[in-house]
C-alpha cells in the first residue's frame, strides 16, 4: 500500500539493499510496539513477501516431482487482506496467517525470515495439500531419530514385506543410528544447544559403522552407512504419508528409468495395466543393471586376477575411491600404491568398463522387455511397444551412461556421485566388502 511505502521511505531515508532485513525488521518491530500502525503494515508487507518466497522455494524442492506449482500453495497462506478490510467493523473477524506470525514474532527467539518459514510449513491445510501430493516435510533425520525399532521392524513387514534377515539388517543399523545420534543430541541438549535435526557428520558415520560392526559382525563403510539410511527414512516417509491419508506412488511416471516408455510408447490401455507394464519395466531395468554391473566388474576382475593377483583389489579399491568417495585419479593413486594420475586412469578404463556394461544391459533388459510384451500380443496397443523396444532401451541406456560420464568430468569432489550407474556400482562394491 502506498501510505506503508511512504512511512517506509521516511523511516529509512538513506536505505540501500546492504542494510540487512534483519536491523530493519527489529526496528519496525519496535516502532509496532509503540502503536504505529504504518509499522505494522510495513511488517505485514514484509512478511507476505516472505511467505511467497517460502512457497516457491516448496515448489522449487518438490513441485515438479509431484505435480504442483508455488502459485497452487499460495491460496493456503497467503490471505492477508490488509489493514482495512481486516479492521473495518463490517468485516468478519479473520486473523490472517501475516498476523499470526507477527503477533507471535519475537526477534530475541530468532529471525523473522525463520519465523515465517516455520510457520507456512506448519499451517494445517497446505501441509494436508502436500501430503495429498505425496510430500511430507520432515528431515530423514528427525525420521529416524524418532522412529523405534519396534515400529520400523512392523512398517518393514507390513508395508513392504521384506524378509526376516532384511528386516534384522535395517534394525541393527537404526539402532546403531540411534546409539550414537540419540547421545550426541543427548548431550548438545546438556550443554544447551537445541536445533533441528541435521545430517550425521563423518565421524558420526564412522562410529555408527563401528557400532554395527559389533553389533552385527556387518561391516559398511560410512558411505554405505549414509545411503542405507536414507533408504530405511525414503519407507518410514512412505509409511507415514500413507498413514496419514497422503498420496503414496506406486511407480512415478518421471522417474528416468521409465519416462521413455511413458513418453514414446503408444500405450493407450488402462491405467491399471500401464502401472503394471511400467513396475515390471522399473523393477527389471534395476535388476539387469544390477546384473550387468557384477557380471562386468566380476569377469575384469577375473581378467586382472590371471595378469597379476594384487592388481584385483587396487582395481576394487580404486572402483570405490572413486565412485563412492568422488575422489580424483591423483588423490586415488598414492592410497592404492601408484605413483602416477595416468596409471589410475589405465587401470580402471571407465570408458571401457560403462561401454561394457551398457552392452550387457541391452541384451539381459531387451530380452525381458520383448518376452513380457509378448503376453499381449493379441493387442494391437501394445504393437509399437513391441516394435519400438530394442530403439527406447538404446536411448535410455545411453542417457545412463551419458549421465554417468558427464559426472565423472565435472564432479563434486570428496562425495560419493550421484548418477544411477555410480550409485548401483557402489552398491555392488559395498555387498563385496565382508568378503574381500
Amino acid at each position: 500500500m502506498i501510505a506503508a511505502k511512504s512511512y517506509f521511505q521516511n523511516q529509512f531515508p538513506g536505505w540501500t539493499n546492504n542494510v540487512p532485513d534483519t536491523t530493519i525488521v527489529r526496528q519496525l518491530w519496535q516502532q509496532m510496539r509503540q502503536n504505529e500502525e504504518m509499522a505494522e503494515s510495513c511488517l505485514r508487507c514484509y512478511i507476505s513477501h516472505q511467505i511467497n518466497q517460502a512457497c516457491l522455494g516448496l515448489a522449487v524442492k518438490f513441485g515438479s516431482r509431484h505435480g504442483f506449482t508455488y502459485q497452487d500453495l499460495l491460496p493456503f497462506v497467503l490471505d492477508d487482506q490488509g489493514l482495512l478490510s481486516s479492521n473495518s467493523p463490517e468485516s468478519v473477524p479473520y486473523r490472517s496467517l501475516a498476523m499470526t506470525i507477527l503477533q507471535s514474532f519475537d526477534p530475541v527467539k530468532g529471525t523473522l525470515n525463520t519465523w515465517v518459514t516455520r510457520y507456512v510449513r506448519q499451517h494445517p491445510e497446505l501441509k494436508r495439500f502436500l501430503l495429498q501430493h505425496g510430500v511430507y516435510i520432515i528431515s530423514d533425520w528427525a525420521l529416524l531419530n524418532d522412529t523405534t525399532s519396534k515400529r520400523l521392524q512392523q512398517i518393514l513387514a507390513e508395508v513392504y514385506q521384506l524378509t526376516q534377515i532384511e528386516i534384522q539388517q535395517n534394525c541393527e543399523l537404526l539402532q546403531s543410528f540411534h546409539a550414537v545420534y540419540r547421545e550426541d543430541r543427548l548431550q548438545q541438549r546438556i550443554t544447551g544447544t537445541k536445533q533441528p535435526c541435521q545430517p550425521p557428520t563423518p565421524q558420526q558415520l564412522i562410529r555408527i559403522a563401528d557400532d554395527l560392526k559389533v553389533r552385527s559382525i556387518r561391516r559398511l563403510t560410512p558411505e554405505a552407512v549414509l545411503r542405507q539410511l536414507n533408504a530405511i527414512a525414503s519407507k518410514i516417509r512412505q509409511s507415514r504419508i500413507s498413514a496419514q491419508g497422503g498420496m503414496v506412488n506406486g511407480v512415478s511416471f518421471d522417474q528416468t528409468e521409465i519416462q521413455p516408455f511413458v513418453d514414446r510408447a503408444e500405450v493407450v490401455q488402462d491405467d491399471q495395466e500401464i502401472v503394471e507394464f511400467l513396475k515390471y519395466y522399473q523393477n527389471q531395468f534395476i535388476q539387469c543393471l544390477d546384473q550387468a554391473i557384477s557380471q562386468v566388474i566380476g569377469d575384469w576382475i577375473s581378467q586382472l586376477q590371471r595378469k597379476r593377483s594384487s592388481v584385483k583389489q587396487l582395481f576394487i579399491n580404486a572402483l570405490h575411491l572413486f565412485h563412492c568417495q568422488g575422489q580424483s585419479m591423483s588423490q586415488i593413486a598414492p592410497q592404492i600404491g601408484l605413483k602416477k594420475q595416468y596409471e589410475v586412469t589405465r587401470l580402471l578404463k571407465l570408458n571401457d568398463l560403462r561401454a561394457d556394461i551398457r552392452q550387457r544391459l541391452l541384451v539381459m533388459l531387451r530380452s525381458r522387455i520383448v518376452d513380457y510384451a509378448k503376453m499381449y500380443t493379441e493387442s494391437e496397443r501394445l504393437q509399437s511397444l513391441d516394435q519400438q523396444v530394442e530403439v527406447i532401451l538404446d536411448e535410455q541406456i545411453t542417457g545412463i551412461i551419458q549421465q554417468a560420464e558427464s559426472e565423472a568430468k565435472n564432479p563434486v569432489r570428496n562425495q560419493s556421485l550421484p548418477s544411477l550407474l555410480a550409485r548401483r556400482i557402489c552398491r555392488y562394491l559395498d555387498s563385496r566388502i565382508p568378503t574381500s
